[in-house]
């Protein structure tokens, strides 16, 4: 980002890497050294399905899965439990950590180098586990998942500095919504980029939508910032450090997906507000690409 000198000069840097200064052991997920000095098993989380959000107006309608493979000195296969514990952060309640699932080798896939197993998440069994109420939960509570290993040496949920990459798919969390059908009216979007030289998401090599909402009727609305070199034909707003953008949501509208493209350069952030005036999304620079929980429960 930054100019193009800037983004050629980081590329050749990267190529010439990737040419000379990798060996194959560099382009494993691990160190397996440092693996070797820990003993943890951990996981990694390989694929995701449905979206994290828990719907306050009906919990048991919101599910979604995550696929990970179990990496440990005997390649995973000494692992004899996998444990999922929920917690929860409220606004007006909180909830004490406590087990969500329980899951036991026979549901592991022995197929491949590294056992893989698939998580089903329901929000009636999150409430269930933590004895909450759907009473207690209100727009922008957050439930926070932590995963655990067990082998033959303990159990295990934390990793060693090394495995940054890898600490993340231990724990995650969910926010609670309210998924209705998105008010019609002018909807705003406040942009800022911290370096001031607009947004570059990695959806485009240098250009793209920061924003993307996709409305049930097929329609695509894309935003951002443009940058002061290069326009790739999104609409955009003509500063390069902040800007406002409007767009319309139609009366009938059902559904309108948003989606964050992702900032390479931990610049980009945002602010979403409804017809009302009111917040319902926002985004701190360095978020990561993926979908925007849309908090409809104050609308």
């Amino acid at each position: 980002m930054k100019n193009r000198i800037l983004k050629t000069i980081f590329m050749s840097v990267l190529i010439s890497v990737g040419i000379t200064g990798c060996s194959d052991d560099d382009k494993l997920p691990v160190d397996f050294d440092d693996l070797n000095v820990t003993g943890q098993p951990f996981a990694t989380e390989i694929s995701s399905e449905g979206s994290t959000n828990i719907n306050k107006l009906d919990p048991a309608s919101s599910s979604f899965s995550k696929t990970y493979q179990l990496f440990s000195l005997d390649d995973g296969f000494d692992v004899t439990n996998l444990s999922v514990f929920v917690s929860f952060a409220g606004l007006t309640t909180t909830a004490d950590e406590a087990l969500l699932y329980s899951i036991d080798p026979s549901s592991f896939d022995n197929g491949g180098t590294n056992p893989e197993v698939t998580i089903n998440y329901n929000g009636a069994d999150i409430l269930a586990a933590l004895s909450l109420p759907q009473t207690a939960l209100e727009g922008g509570d957050v439930f926070s998942y932590r995963l655990a290993f067990t082998n033959e040496d303990g159990t295990f949920s934390d990793v060693s500095a090394n495995f940054d990459n890898q600490s993340a798919d231990h724990t995650f969390g969910s926010t609670v919504v309210c998924i209705a059908p998105p008010p019609a009216g002018t909807w705003s979007v406040d942009m800022a980029d911290s370096y001031g030289d607009g947004w570059q998401p990695l959806t485009g090599d240098g250009g793209g939508p920061g924003i993307i909402i996709t409305l049930n009727t097929g329609e695509v609305i894309e935003l951002g910032l443009c940058t002061p070199y290069e326009d790739p034909g999104y609409d955009c707003v003509p500063e390069f450090s902040s800007g406002t953008q409007t767009f319309e949501i139609p009366e009938g509208t059902e559904s309108a997906d948003f989606f964050f493209a992702g900032d390479f350069w931990g610049e980009m952030s945002f602010q979403i507000y409804a017809p009302s005036g009111n917040l319902v999304a926002s985004g701190a620079a360095g978020a990561s690409a993926g979908p925007i929980a849309i908090n409809l429960c104050n609308e």
